[in-house]
């Protein structure tokens, strides 16, 4: 029998398993049930604290860890860039000074849904895609291998710890630092001044790649955060696709597969991702829930993209039938007979009102679900 980390791997990289891998997110349910709140944007190991928690979680659950262990590079700024960042009251606040002018991030805590909105976005007009430029530009990163060693013999069989790239250029704009509505409109009225501010984030964020892929990863994970109503195919296709491609380029290079975060509507992305050169896709939430039923997905993403996710998160809550739960589960697991590059989990995470106990429940379906 293969361990957990031997299941995963197994999938990531076109191998057969001899089951069904079955991983959680379970870091949102940590913090709404006591966990404390974490630090928002921090790549300095600010939540270590929380690991040694969510691996007990996931003892408990059988369910493999693979997320929310840390990031394994840190950015260097020039002394043309002044960064603060930190907790004041129920605010977390990341300012960057430069020569050419001053953003600032503003986050606030809430305590009903257990995470930090941003109340102020760095970007309010064009000019501040200036202040954005220059500090990607003047920007560099290191490596923390010792952190990911560490991370890694915590972890043990228990899971796989993914190693993480961070957002493509237009990604940091939707999710941070302008938000949809603002981004989509600098598109529409400066379209140069928003093309040369992505072509410079991610020129930054394709050194990440190239540092965490000749490294000791297994595995490389990239997040937009994409839904399918918010960057459509076309839309992906046109601010983000040769960045895609370069980061599939390097990490395939190297022999990783790069896997991305599809937390939202599929319709179209699962190609798209696949056709850009992405190994797979995290968090896949199917109907209904989602937009396409475990069948369509198989059927859009094709037999060698790993699709990962399968059970809507609500199904988890306890008010769901079990019947329910169990037909949706089984309905994923099924997919197996077409693909081994299945993985079941909650679509992107365990909300704070989920029954640990279905999360065991689905581990163990994944179990008998062999091949």
């Amino acid at each position: 029998m293969l361990t957990p980390r031997e299941r995963l791997l197994a999938a990531y990289t076109g191998q057969q398993p001899d089951a069904v891998p079955a991983i959680a997110d379970l870091s949102y349910w940590h913090a709404g049930n006591g966990g404390g709140k974490f630090i928002p944007g921090k790549t300095d190991g600010a939540n270590r604290d929380k690991v040694a928690a969510l691996l007990a979680l996931h003892r408990r659950t059988g369910a493999s860890i693979h997320l929310n262990l840390g990031t394994f590079y840190r950015e260097v700024h020039d002394e043309s860039v002044r960064v603060t960042s930190g907790i004041r009251g129920e605010q977390y606040h990341h300012r960057w000074e430069t020569p050419v002018g001053t953003v600032e991030e503003i986050r606030e805590w809430s305590p009903v849904t257990f995470s930090w909105p941003i109340v102020q976005h760095m970007i309010r007009d064009v000019a501040d895609l200036k202040v954005i430029r220059h500090v990607f530009a003047h920007l560099d990163y290191t490596a923390d291998w010792d952190l990911f060693h560490e991370v890694n013999e915590q972890v043990g069989d228990l899971g796989l710890p993914l190693v993480q790239v961070p957002y493509s250029g237009m990604g940091f704009l939707m999710s941070r630092y302008a938000g949809v509505e603002q981004t989509v409109l600098l598109a529409i009225d400066e379209p140069e001044e928003l093309t040369e501010t992505i072509a410079t984030i991610n020129a930054a964020q394709a050194k990440v790649c190239r540092l965490m892929a000749a490294g000791p990863s297994q595995v490389l994970f990239h997040s937009d955060n994409l839904s399918a109503d918010v960057q459509s195919p076309p839309w992906l296709h046109r601010h983000s696709g040769a960045h895609y491609r370069l980061m599939a380029e390097i990490a395939h290079a190297h022999g990783k597969p790069l896997i991305t975060h599809i937390d939202g509507r599929l319709r179209g992305l699962l190609q798209t991702t696949r056709d850009l050169g992405i190994d797979g896709a995290d968090a896949v939430t199917p109907a209904p829930w989602g937009d396409l039923t475990p069948a369509q997905c198989r059927a859009e993403a094709g037999t060698d993209y790993v699709l990962s996710g399968g059970v809507p998160p609500g199904s988890f809550r306890p008010a769901v039938p079990l019947a329910l739960f169990d037909a949706q589960v089984e309905a994923w697991l099924a997919l197996r007979h077409e693909s081994p590059a299945l993985i079941i989990a909650p679509g992107d995470q365990l909300p704070p009102d989920g029954d640990l106990d279905r999360v065991t429940r689905m581990v163990a379906a994944a179990t008998r679900a062999t091949y």
